[in-house]
């Protein structure tokens, strides 16, 4: 590879390699589905499909939410919304509107069952009495009338499973029509909704990420090595390990998700470590007098061994996302370990060959003994050496922090929080939190587990009555369908409308002959709430977000109350739906999170055994990068910010990025040890040769990390914020701690150190 012909060849051949994989990326997609993180291969979740497909999905529908500061029982805004609902019903792909101005009540009179609306939109006069009844129903208020009656709300269900561009289309037509109609306050919240700006966000932020790690990766590079030469070559040995890895994704057809629309800045920042080790010691070496080949050898010999050790830790620290049991996790875990192990070749290959071709850079003229870089490096040795002690007591100090903060720490996940990518958007959901029963869907499944016992019997639906019950009171929320609202619906009818009678009939008796009346009548919508046999049913609401932890504690509430009052041997209970399946993910998490990070450790500790035979070695190695972890699960804890699906992934990812210094750090101090130095020396050498390596590499990763903060998307701003604070503080504990545990575990003890 020295050789320049064969350099010349090899630039050549990944050139074209290079164009290829450029044309190759036309065929990268986007995936923006919400239902590809739900837990992969889980019984829940086979449950949940099985679910969907015997009634509906709890995400086909658009909630529409228009407030009238003057109050609903107006006239001119009554017949707004009754435009509005027309409108709606005319958009392509709108299957059905559940609107208050179009909602009636059965009624049987003299020559049968009339329909009577709730709100008779023409008739000012009867508003009184049309607000009497309407407050009355204890299933009308929260759901589709606010508490205050300023606030209407209408249900927009769409069809199901739309590709996106009718998706699309049918956001922009809602959006659109319900300005339209310029209502004092007016919201719109939706599946698709969210779909959409999603996928719009992805983009802006793939373009936006790439264009600023470029930058910010750039303007490091030029205050490391003040030349031209240092910019350009690591950002085309990165750029093209961005390029070759999304051109790959695109081939073997993985698109672009939530998740990996972080792989181009964490491969541009995590990359970027290499090359700017290797061009460290190849300057190094050159300002030693050596050639250009023997500072090429000597550096790709030293510090090669190191870079690989830290590429394959490093794609462990994310290949251990696998353990956490959501897909499109686990696909950001493996294509981004891929796209580091495709830098690492990159740096292998492209950087050697271009090193050879090149001229030797400017920079090499400079001497090594007066570089800014030497002299500040070597004051911090020399103050730590003398006062290890104190920094063993700051470590003991921090400890003590990190265990009370991480006593605080819990698990937990906002719907609103995890779903929404900015203000606008996440005040949508907001409203329906402040005005109506929430937006989060809860869904309920009941079976009979008798087939001679069906939802048609009283005494089974005087058991779903009892389940409703404990609904109302246990998420405190009006809004429930099931297949009592029909029954009630129907009962009430009997008795003349009035609200009273929204209930089940007193006795089977009285049930029988609500059946007789009813028998030739088809309630329109039965089929989504209960099967063909009779032996399922649903319960579909609308909650308040109360976050996955404190569901799970109602869940079990709910439990608890019904298996009071229910006969376990008739029939069986089971929550299910998408924010469930999210809740039950977050619930795993310290169990997958821990998996994972032992894993992580396992290795690192095994290579370090390998590479040294010590146990005390071991220690050495894992101190300065578990302390970080704990440092930010500590921070988390004191400022409230909750363990999820988002957050979890940031340790296993740190610690396999924070531990690449401490190998290059232990590497280059084995390679001075075995010169014979004395071991003084040789932690003196290592901390000044691969110091400025550590702390370049260490910022740019770091403020690569950082720029993730620009995301509107919630979890996307809490990875770069926890990430890069993780390596500053690894950093930290690199420069200040390593140093004292190899001089605790390896020096010889002595009254006092020599430090020349």
């Amino acid at each position: 590879m020295l050789n320049k012909k064969f350099a010349e060849r090899l630039i050549l051949l990944i050139g074209l390699l290079s164009l290829a994989f450029f044309v190759n990326l036309r065929y990268l997609k986007l995936d923006y589905r919400f239902e590809n993180f739900f837990p992969a291969k889980d019984p829940d979740l086979n449950f949940y499909y099985d679910f969907v497909k015997e009634f509906e999905t709890d995400n086909d529908f658009f909630i529409i939410g228009v407030k009238n500061e003057k109050g609903i029982f107006k006239q001119d805004f009554l017949t707004k919304v009754d435009a509005l609902t027309d409108s709606l019903q005319k958009i392509k792909n709108v299957a059905e509107v559940t609107s208050p101005t179009k909602l009636k009540f059965p009624v049987v009179g003299p020559i049968g069952v009339i329909s009577v609306p709730y709100l008779h939109v023409n008739r000012p006069e009867l508003y009184q009495k049309d607000s009497i009844r309407i407050y009355e129903s204890q299933n009308l208020v929260g759901s589709l009338f606010s508490e205050d009656a300023k606030t209407l709300s209408l249900q927009v269900k769409h069809l199901p499973n739309l590709a996106k561009p009718p998706s699309d289309s049918l956001v922009l037509a809602i959006e659109n029509t319900l300005q339209s109609f310029g209502f004092d306050e007016a919201h719109a919240a939706g599946k698709i909704k969210g779909q959409y700006y999603f996928t719009q966000q992805m983009v802006f932020e793939l373009l936006l990420f790439i264009g600023v790690s470029i930058g910010l990766v750039a303007i490091f590079l030029f205050i490391s090595f003040r030349a031209f030469w240092g910019i350009w070559v690591p950002l085309v040995v990165i750029g093209l390990s961005v390029l070759w890895m999304l051109s790959i994704m695109g081939f073997i057809d993985k698109p672009i998700n939530l998740m990996t629309t972080l792989l181009p800045t964490i491969l541009f920042v995590v990359g970027i470590s290499n090359v700017v080790h290797l061009l460290e010691r190849y300057i190094y070496e050159l300002r030693n007098g050596k050639t250009k080949k023997e500072a090429i050898k000597t550096s790709f010999k030293e510090v090669g061994f190191a870079t690989f050790l830290t590429s394959f830790t490093t794609a462990v620290g994310f290949f251990t996302l696998n353990t956490i049991n959501i897909v499109p996790v686990k696909e950001f875990g493996t294509y981004t370990a891929i796209g580091v192990l495709i830098s690492f070749l990159l740096a292998f290959s492209l950087l050697p060959s271009v090193l050879v071709i090149t001229k030797k850079p400017k920079i090499a003229a400079q001497s090594n003994d007066g570089h800014f870089w030497t002299l500040v490096l070597h004051r911090l040795l020399m103050w730590i050496l003398p006062n290890r002690k104190i920094v063993g007591f700051i470590l003991l100090g921090l400890i003590g922090i990190s265990a009370a903060g991480i006593s605080m720490l819990k698990v937990d996940n906002f719907f609103v929080e995890d779903w929404t990518i900015n203000e606008e958007t996440k005040n949508d959901y907001l409203f329906f939190e402040k005005e109506l029963s929430g937006f989060r869907p809860f869904e309920l499944a009941v079976f009979s587990k008798d087939s001679n016992q069906t939802f048609n019997d009283y005494n089974l639906l005087v058991q779903l009555d009892s389940i409703e019950s404990a609904l109302h009171k246990t998420y405190q929320t009006n809004f429930i369908v099931s297949p009592l609202n029909f029954v009630k619906t129907a009962n009430q009818s009997l008795h003349g409308g009035k609200t009273e009678y929204y209930a089940l009939p007193s006795s089977e008796k009285e049930y029988k002959k609500l059946k007789a009346k009813f028998r030739n009548y088809k309630a329109s919508g039965l089929n989504t709430y209960l099967n063909e046999k009779a032996t399922k049913a649903r319960f579909s609401s609308k909650v308040i977000d109360y976050g996955g932890h404190q569901m799970n504690l109602l869940n079990d509430e709910f439990f608890e109350k019904i298996n009071k009052t229910i006969d376990t041997e008739t029939i069986d209970v089971q929550i299910t739906g998408m924010p469930y399946l999210v809740d039950k993910n977050n619930k795993n998490l310290s169990k997958n999170l821990l998996f994972g990070l032992s894993i992580a450790f396992a290795i690192v500790a095994l290579l370090m055994a390998i590479l040294y035979r010590s146990v005390p070695m071991i220690i050495v190695a894992l101190i300065p990068n578990i302390l970080p972890l704990a440092l930010i699960a500590a921070l988390m804890g004191f400022l409230g910010i909750d363990l999820k699906i988002a957050t979890s992934i940031v340790f296993t990812i740190a610690f396999g990025i924070a531990v690449d210094d401490t190998i290059h750090f232990l590497s280059k101090y084995k390679i001075e040890l075995r010169k014979h130095r004395s071991r003084l020396y040789a932690l003196k050498r290592t901390y000044l040769q691969t110091g400025k390596a550590i702390v370049v590499t260490s910022l740019i990763l770091s403020a690569g990390f950082l720029i993730l903060i620009l995301s509107q998307v919630t979890s996307t701003f809490y990875i770069g914020f926890l990430i890069s604070l993780t390596l500053i503080f690894a950093l930290i504990s690199n420069l200040f701690l390593l140093p004292v545990l190899i001089l605790f575990f390896f020096m010889p003890k002595r009254k006092k150190l020599p430090l020349a």
